[in-house]
């Protein structure tokens, strides 16, 4: 890492040492990724080399310094400012894909990310990335979707600790709070049905039938550990009748022994009065329980 301007302070941290993004003209504290330093070049502009990395190139190869009142420089503050702001917004949706393709849940983030990058300062100052990562946790906690706070930064190699501080500007914004340890029974399914196929329309009935389970379960002494998942893919496999998902199908690609499964299904089916599960085929969701 390389060490930046001698004797230039963090203000979050008070951390000495920062480097300089080449990309995005940022100089960064080493410690928190705190933008300390938005340097702009003069006719200087992002563009996308082959694998996909940005890269700044001068333009006419004529590079500009920080003064004030250059109305050209100014003109090519603007033009970068607007491009990290978008790359920044793009990053977002890339973000979210990873938990959810809900166009509500895209207009959210955009309107989140919108109102902390304009009404709050600080929030700026961050860089793009851990930006991206807390708007997209605090949207997905926010519409009871929540993935793991240390998952979600190890996927897009952000620090938590940085995370946690912007997530803590935008509860106060907001005046919310979000936890960061609760997760919804939502990611732990979509993690399992990932482990056993990438079916879709089968990840969506296995919603439909965990989410009944979920008001079944209620107020009884159920563990739901990630076998209760896989328990919740058999039993969607017996409602809406799909053969191809097979207990032994789930078991191996979940890594439960069979057993584990078969036993879980029973303690489920009793809370409901059933005692096999193929009783279960084509059963009205609704109607289960009653």
């Amino acid at each position: 890492m390389k060490i930046g301007l001698i004797g230039m302070k963090c203000e979050e941290c008070g951390c000495l040492e920062n480097y300089f993004d080449e990309v995005l003209g940022e100089r960064v504290c080493s410690d928190c990724g705190l933008v300390l330093v938005t340097e702009i070049f003069e006719q200087t502009v992002l563009s996308m080399d082959s694998e996909g990395q940005f890269t700044r190139n001068p333009d006419k190869g004529e590079l500009g310094s920080i003064i004030a009142g250059n109305s050209k420089l100014q003109r090519t503050h603007s033009r970068l400012k607007n491009n990290t702001h978008q790359r920044a917004l793009a990053y977002c949706m890339m973000a979210l894909s990873n938990f959810s393709t809900s166009d509500e849940l895209k207009e959210r983030v955009r309107k989140v990310y919108i109102d902390m990058y304009s009404f709050l300062p600080a929030f700026k100052k961050y860089t793009y990335e851990n930006r991206a990562t807390a708007v997209v946790f605090y949207v997905l906690k926010e519409a009871g979707r929540p993935a793991p706070l240390k998952e979600v930064c190890a996927e897009f190699e952000v620090e938590q600790k940085i995370v946690k501080r912007i997530l803590r500007k935008i509860n106060a914004h907001y005046r919310n709070s979000v936890s960061y340890n609760v997760v919804s029974p939502e990611y732990y399914l979509k993690q399992t049905v990932d482990s056993i196929t990438n079916d879709l329309s089968f990840y969506n009935q296995c919603v439909q039938v965990l989410t009944r389970f979920e008001t079944i379960v209620q107020g009884s002494n159920t563990t739901k550990s990630r076998s209760y998942y896989a328990s919740i893919c058999w039993i969607t496999a017996n409602v809406f009748v799909r053969t191809d998902y097979t207990r032994s199908l789930i078991a191996e690609k979940t890594g439960f022994d069979e057993n584990c499964i078969y036993y879980q299904t029973r303690n489920l089916l009793g809370l409901i009065g059933l005692e096999k599960v193929n009783q279960l085929k084509g059963k009205d969701i609704e109607k289960i329980g009653e």
